[in-house]
């Protein structure tokens, strides 16, 4: 008797595209993405994959979801403001720098992204819960995302060369920067993003009165 075989193929959802198409812009970059690149690593045709999303924008806002849903979101009221926003933006840091690729993905994000809803929602319930009004709520938002992802950026675009011999400065160099370089070249990253953020906290404060 013939003997019937079963496909162990695991089956197509939806999470499995998501982790997938991260899985590959972790690895080869976010113009990399794209849904027949994405059908060949899951064995399928690229045809497939439209079944669960219609189309790659509605794919990479299912990523955006996806990677937001790695952060701690803040809990109004359970800890001080000031806490819980440095928590969180530390915690954005680390994932930017867990997934460098995609942080051009993250980068122009809009605040009506599906995938950003929920994230955007929590710190603005947070600053409003702390006596910030919705505009300036809004700003801080914003201006915080920016801060984050322009140093993550940074970070990531230098992490190759921190730790070993400083480059040769070009000549003609700010004579201050020649007589610190050493130092400057050296500095902790970690350092640098704990001074930033308390210098923002500490001007959120002085805006707040408190």
């Amino acid at each position: 008797m013939a003997k019937v075989l079963t496909s162990r193929r695991t089956p197509l959802s939806a999470e499995r595209i998501i982790e997938t198409a991260i899985e590959l812009i972790d690895r080869e970059g976010l113009e990399a993405l794209s849904m027949r690149r994405l059908g060949s690593a899951l064995g399928v045709e690229a045809m497939s994959l439209y079944r669960h999303f219609p189309s790659k924008a509605v794919l990479l806002e299912a990523v955006v979801g996806r990677l937001l849903a790695e952060l701690l979101l803040p809990v109004p009221g359970s800890a001080p403001w000031q806490d819980a926003f440095r928590a969180l933006a530390r915690d954005y840091r680390q994932l930017l720098l867990r997934h460098p690729n995609a942080i051009p993905l993250l980068a122009t994000l809009q605040l009506s992204n599906p995938g950003a809803l929920g994230a955007a929602g929590a710190v603005m319930a947070l600053l409003r819960d702390a006596g910030f009004d919705a505009r300036t709520a809004f700003h801080v938002l914003a201006t915080a995302e920016s801060y984050v992802i322009g140093f993550a950026y940074w970070e990531a675009g230098t992490a190759g060369i921190r730790g070993s011999v400083p480059p040769p400065l070009p000549a003609g160099a700010d004579p201050y920067i020649l007589e610190n370089w050493d130092e400057i070249s050296g500095a902790d990253c970690a350092v640098a993003f704990e001074f930033g953020l308390d210098t923002f906290v500490a001007g959120l404060q002085r805006l707040r009165g408190a």
